[in-house]
């Protein structure tokens, strides 16, 4: 049915070129073999529509002093809808829209009388079938969720907290926000067309994570080999089965070595994170970190909550085995095998520039960066955050 209507309005959107056609006089045997060929155009599915509109401008055109000065003959809606093969309340409804009032002024004695008369015009007709197709249909959610457009701009634009949300986290947060659930929309993918609509504020190029190119190069093999490989590591930490297994990593700000740099770690399961600022890029700092962590828990809380920790091959992590019994490194320029922390750190570099100094940043600012993220509504865990993860995964654990 709903096929049907489809084609019977692209019928109406271009009946107007057949009733013109067939209203013209007779301008010759040629103008009606046009004519004919027109009409034969409509019935066999309009695949030559664009060819019929440049013979009607031409008929117009080249015949518009014979077309005023002679008198056309007028079918009837029943007759012209048997022609083109429709039904004649079509035809109907296309005289309806393209029948404008035209008015005629004549001047006798001194005076202007007004005459009023009605016509056909394929171009108003078609201005009006346009103008109703522009209103049909349902009306846009978001002509009446202006109170979430507001709040979505400023969670993307970072004015609502001063941290810039993606639109799946913008849908999460306004959930928790906003009283009135049927004013948001159901998938995210509605709110990317929004965007491109250009009906928020928010573009394209405020977006953090608009899909990235993935350029995949080849590297020879590293010869060096720190420590224990990833594929000793337990299948408990392959199969994010349960909580403790970390991905380690460092965020760099200036490369000048005399930057501090900050230390992030990843829980494989929940993906919480933990964030801390230390000295330098060297081993000697990073075991520092590790060496402070352990006497502040105690060694069995220790290695209960870090059962496990997978770095990359960095120097920093060179004398990483002398501070934990657990530790694995992953295969050199795979990233992939880290990919939460990897994720994480763009998730931290939205706060913190990539260029910039660390010492720019203090610790309180880094510590409230990362509970901002152990935080964030996740598409991935249906809209909760790490922590509601982690903090279910360990509860569960330890009852």
């Amino acid at each position: 049915m709903a096929s049907h209507l489809r084609g019977q309005r692209a019928v109406e959107n271009d009946i107007g070129l057949a009733l013109m056609a067939l209203n013209l006089t007779k301008f010759g045997q040629s103008i009606s073999r046009l004519a004919t060929n027109f009409i034969n155009n409509l019935k066999s599915g309009l695949r030559f529509l664009n060819r019929s509109k440049i013979i009607v401008r031409i008929l117009l055109l080249e015949n518009q002093e014979l077309i005023v000065n002679s008198q056309p003959q007028r079918l009837s809606n029943r007759a012209i809808g048997r022609q083109l093969g429709v039904n004649h309340q079509t035809i109907n409804n296309e005289l309806n829209r393209g029948t404008v009032r035209q008015l005629r002024r004549q001047k006798s004695n001194g005076k202007i009388f007004e005459y009023s008369y009605y016509i056909y015009s394929y171009e108003a007709g078609q201005a009006t079938y346009l103008e109703h197709h522009r209103h049909s249909g349902r009306r846009r959610l978001y002509y009446s969720s202006k109170q979430f457009l507001r709040l979505a701009d400023q969670l993307m634009l970072g004015e609502f907290d001063d941290h810039h949300y993606s639109p799946q986290a913008v849908i999460y947060k306004a959930r928790d926000l906003m009283n009135d659930g049927t004013l948001i929309p159901k998938s995210v993918v509605t709110l990317y067309q929004w965007i491109n609509e250009g009906v928020l504020r928010t573009s394209n190029l405020d977006l953090f994570e608009k899909p990235k190119r993935k350029h995949h190069r080849t590297h020879p093999q590293a010869k060096r080999c720190l420590g224990p490989n990833i594929a000793q590591r337990p299948q408990t930490a392959d199969q994010r089965s349960e909580i403790g297994h970390w991905e380690l990593d460092t965020v760099q700000g200036q490369k000048n070595g005399n930057d501090s740099v900050v230390l992030v770690m990843t829980d494989r399961l929940s993906r919480v994170n933990i964030t801390s600022k230390i000295a330098g890029k060297t081993a000697h700092a990073v075991n520092q970190f590790f060496i402070n962590l352990r006497q502040k828990m105690g060694t069995d809380a220790y290695y209960r909550i870090f059962k496990t920790i997978t770095s990359d091959n960095g120097s920093e992590f060179s004398e990483l085995t002398q501070v934990h019994d657990h530790v694995f490194y992953a295969d050199p320029y795979s990233p992939w095998e880290r990919g939460s922390n990897e994720i994480n750190n763009r998730f931290l570099r939205k706060e913190i520039t990539k260029g910039e100094a660390i010492n720019n940043y203090s610790s309180a600012q880094i510590i409230a960066t990362n509970d901002w993220m152990n935080h964030y509504p996740r598409a991935m865990f249906n809209g909760h955050s790490s922590m509601d993860i982690y903090r279910k995964a360990f509860y569960q654990e330890i009852s």
